[in-house]
């Protein structure tokens, strides 16, 4: 890279992608009272209509309670008026009840600071920052977890002084550990160490004592990266939200993402929180890429490289303006040893890096789909290296793929970090309010894609969502339950409450038909209706097999497994949930964890009755792959799978004793690469509001 870098010419033209100039943030989003929600349940609070109750319900937790009810500004001379600060003119105190609020003070005292700091030298480009970043959280195509949010802003907008929280981490239940490369030395038994084994028997019997889930870190692989502190993600991204019309990935949408989240941490002082990713799985399905995929897993690694890469270049440039970061002055040589490798891995490198223990996997440029969303990567990755050369860095930890429950439920994503889809329907409401099961919209992306006749889509949506209706069901249907005493009344009321459950024996209760009708009609005392185990299905005659398989014609299986119509060499498209193997799971992990700087989120779940040696097995198989960490969760409903001793028996033979690390030559500069790329050229991306 040849370009001359300049210090100040960075966030000044910052530009608009999501806005428009003469529009306010929230001009387009139509917005729904306090009052819609009308439960006790769910905090009052004024939200875009696309918001689901529980989604306002987690951000709620983000609104202050001790709100003046009559502010006063401080007025500045260097600062133009919608950026003053204000303080408290009164005794009264109100709770934030709009989510406006709670964005505006967040973007706000962000715009306010970085004015100040000189970042921007005119008002229109801190005009374009503040709309940009104010839009991206509301349409949810950004989202900071609400402890972290709720400080933010408060000094600036309400004279309140700010208390940074940190959001609480539950480990009942749950043991982490570090493993080392002697460790692992010991395990494949090419070194005598008597405590190693010990210890893999003791980590993967502690399910025995109680213990839900075990946490390894490879440390050595952790190290070998500048990756020293398990940080998970606390920030997101939704991939799903920023494309074109055509699907594609709106490359300068993802890119303004994660650069607008890099400046607000660094803004509020949170170099802690790291950014992930939600709905990589349903991006890939809509894109028509199965998720056990070559072309899956490197349009994924592109995807990530170019986050990182992002949030890399921005916290560099941050850094030109404000000054590197301590951490990275004490560890320089660390850093940007890592960041030369992460580079080499978006070029496609396989064995050239320096002093890594475990090669990891480059960016498999032959499998990806989308090769400009590659080249771009390449081109950010060359910038944010001779950035941070030029000017270091705010934060080196700045990806981060560990799932965030909480983050799931505020954006309504599918799927979290490399997390598949756990089922191919949600939950949508319909016109009076009630909770329906449909087809997830991605899905229909993939038949459209597909090409697929309607009738083929017909009945594999009906096999994956159900009828939602016993009147034409197998064994329990309208004919069936009329036979046993039900008249039409009766029927027309468990129709209209099946989409309300996801059971058909949550329908067909004496509280839904009536009880008196269940009294006079049916014959059943009061004394039974009475009790809580009463079970109206049974009582009329039907067998719990029967029940089953009326329940699944009314509510699907909630996957394609079973959807004859689909062509069995499709069906790795749509497969979701426990259909996604460990092992399709760990080479998504292994395939991006050369882009992450921190960990890929790997999680595996396995049976309370898996054997010792399935675990230790396992965890060598996620070691030998460049993985930094790996989490187990045992699952007592689950069943024990066994395991081939063809598979068990490749592993081992495969496992190799530590040798002296790979080291490359130190170099003076980085090695310049001919632009694998080149050739081709990034189409224009349409800008402007989706």
């Amino acid at each position: 890279m040849t370009t001359v870098v300049k210090k100040h010419e960075f966030l000044l033209p910052f530009a608009r992608i999501y806005t428009r100039k003469l529009d306010d943030a929230f001009d387009s989003i139509p917005f729904q009272s306090s009052a819609f929600f009308g439960d006790e349940g769910v905090p009052a609070l004024t939200s875009p209509m696309t918001w689901s109750p529980e989604a306002v319900s987690v951000m709620a937790e983000a609104a202050h309670s001790g709100v003046p009810a009559d502010l006063r500004a401080n007025e500045e001379n260097t600062v133009p008026s919608w950026l003053w600060s204000h303080k408290n003119n009164s005794s009264r105190y109100e709770t934030e009840a709009d989510l406006r609020d709670i964005f505006n003070r967040a973007v706000g005292s962000a715009t306010a600071k970085a004015w100040k700091l000189g970042l921007f030298t005119s008002e229109k480009h801190a005009r374009a920052f503040h709309d940009e970043a104010r839009h991206a959280f509301m349409q949810r195509h950004i989202a900071v977890l609400p402890e972290v949010i709720a400080s933010w802003g408060l000094s600036w907008a309400y004279g309140i002084d700010e208390e940074q929280k940190h959001p609480f981490v539950d480990k009942k239940k749950e043991f982490s550990t570090s493993v080392s490369n002697a460790a692992i030395d010991a395990l494949v038994g090419k070194t005598k160490n008597a405590a190693a084994p010990a210890l893999w028997k003791k980590l993967f019997s502690l399910r025995e004592k109680g213990v839900s889930t075990v946490s390894l870190r490879f440390s050595d692989i952790a190290a070998d990266w500048h990756s020293s502190s398990e940080n998970p993600a606390q920030a997101a991204i939704d991939l799903l939200a920023l494309r074109h019309d055509d699907g594609r990935i709106n490359i300068h949408a993802l890119r303004q993402a994660a650069r607008l989240l890099t400046i607000l941490l660094d803004l509020h002082s949170r170099p802690d929180v790291t950014v992930g990713i939600a709905n990589l799985s349903p991006l890939l399905m809509a894109s028509g890429l199965a998720y056990d995929s070559d072309a899956g897993r490197a349009m994924a690694a592109s995807l990530i490289a170019l986050v990182t890469a992002e949030c890399t270049a921005t916290s560099a440039e941050m850094a030109s303006l404000r000054g590197m970061s301590d951490d990275f002055v004490s560890n320089r040589e660390f850093v940007m040893r890592s960041l030369r490798n992460h580079r080499r891995a978006v070029y496609g490198d396989g064995n050239d890096y320096e002093k890594l223990s475990v090669l990891p996997a480059p960016l498999p440029l032959k499998n990806c789909p989308d090769l400009s969303l590659a080249a771009e990567a390449q081109r950010r990755w060359d910038e944010a290296l001779e950035l941070a050369r030029a000017f270091g860095l705010r934060t080196a930890q700045t990806t981060d793929l560990t799932p965030s429950p909480a983050l799931a439920v505020l954006m309504e994503s599918a799927s979290q970090g490399l997390e598949p889809m756990a089922q191919l329907t949600s939950l949508k409401p319909d016109d009076s309010g009630a909770p329906r099961c449909v087809l997830n919209p991605v899905v229909d992306e993939a038949f459209a894609r597909m090409n697929y006749p309607r009738a083929v889509v017909s009945a594999a949506t009906q096999n994956i969502v159900g009828a939602c209706s016993l009147r034409k069901a197998p064994r329990v249907n309208a004919s069936t339950l009329k036979a046993h005493g039900l008249n039409d009344v009766a029927l027309e009321k468990i129709e209209s409450y099946l989409p309300c459950v996801n059971s058909i024996r949550l329908a067909v209760t004496p509280w839904i038909i009536g009880v008196d009708f269940c009294r006079s009609q049916l014959k059943i005392p009061a004394h039974d209706l009475e009790s809580p185990r009463f079970d109206l299905l049974r009582r009329l005659g039907f067998t719990d097999a029967e029940v089953d398989e009326a329940n699944t014609y009314c509510y699907g299986y909630g996957t394609a497994r079973n959807a004859k119509s689909l062509p069995l060499r499709h069906r790795p498209l749509f497969a979701c949930g426990d259909e996604i193997s460990a092992e399709a799971r760990l080479r998504m992990a292994a395939a991006v964890q050369s882009f992450v700087s921190c960990d890929a989120g790997f999680k595996v779940t396995l049976s309370t009755s898996q054997s010792v040696e399935r675990g230790a097995d396992m965890a060598l198989s996620v070691w030998r792959s460049g993985v930094k960490s790996m989490t187990v969760v045992f699952d007592s409903s689950l069943k024990s799978k066994p395991v081939a001793k063809s598979a068990v028996r490749r592993i081992k033979a495969t496992a190799q004793p530590m040798a002296k690390p790979v080291v490359s030559p130190q170099r003076q500069s980085v090695r310049k690469h001919a632009p694998v790329l080149s050739a081709r050229r990034s189409p224009a991306v349409r800008r402007g509001a989706r």
